[in-house]
C-alpha cells in the first residue's frame, strides 16, 4: 500500500513529466530537460530507498532545480504583456511556477531522509561530525 506522500510525489512526477513532454516542441531547444530531471528526482523519491550520501546529493540537486525554476519565473514575469494568458510565454511562466512549487515536497522528502540517517547514526552511538555537542547533552526526548 502506497503512503500518502508517495502518491503525492508520484502525482508531482507525472505532472512534471507531462510538462516536460509539452515543452519538447518549444522553440528553445532542450528547455524540456530541467522538467524531465525534476520528474526523475520526484520518481526517485517515490521508489528508491537511498543512502545518506545519495540522499544529500539528491537534496542538493532538487534545491538547485527548484531555485532554477523560481529564478526563471521571476525573470520572465516582468516581461509578460497584458494578454499573457493566451500566449506561449504565459504557459512557460505558469509551468516554471508549477515546477518550482512541485519541487518543495520532493526537497522535503530528501531532507527528511538525511535527518533520519543522522538520527540512526546518533542512536547507534557513532560519531556524527568533528564539531558536535558533548555526549552528555541529549535532546529532551531521551
Amino acid at each position: 500500500m502506497a503512503k500518502p506522500m508517495q502518491v503525492i510525489h508520484g502525482a508531482i512526477a507525472l505532472m512534471l513529466l507531462a510538462v516536460a513532454l509539452l515543452h519538447v516542441p518549444h522553440p528553445t531547444p532542450f528547455i524540456w530537460v530541467p522538467y524531465a530531471l525534476a520528474s526523475a528526482l520526484a520518481t526517485i523519491s517515490v521508489f528508491a530507498d537511498v543512502g545518506h550520501f545519495f540522499s544529500r546529493l539528491l537534496a542538493i540537486s532538487t534545491t538547485m532545480l527548484m531555485f532554477f525554476f523560481f529564478a526563471g519565473f521571476f525573470m520572465d514575469v516582468p516581461k509578460l504583456e497584458s494578454d499573457w494568458y493566451v500566449r506561449q510565454e504565459g504557459w512557460f511562466v505558469v509551468s516554471t511556477l508549477l515546477a518550482a512549487f512541485g519541487m518543495i515536497p520532493i526537497l522535503s522528502d530528501y531532507s527528511c531522509r538525511c535527518k533520519a540517517d543522522r538520527m540512526q547514526t546518533r542512536a547507534a552511538g557513532e560519531r556524527l561530525s568533528f564539531f558536535r555537542a558533548p555526549g552528555h547533552v541529549r535532546p529532551p526526548n531521551h
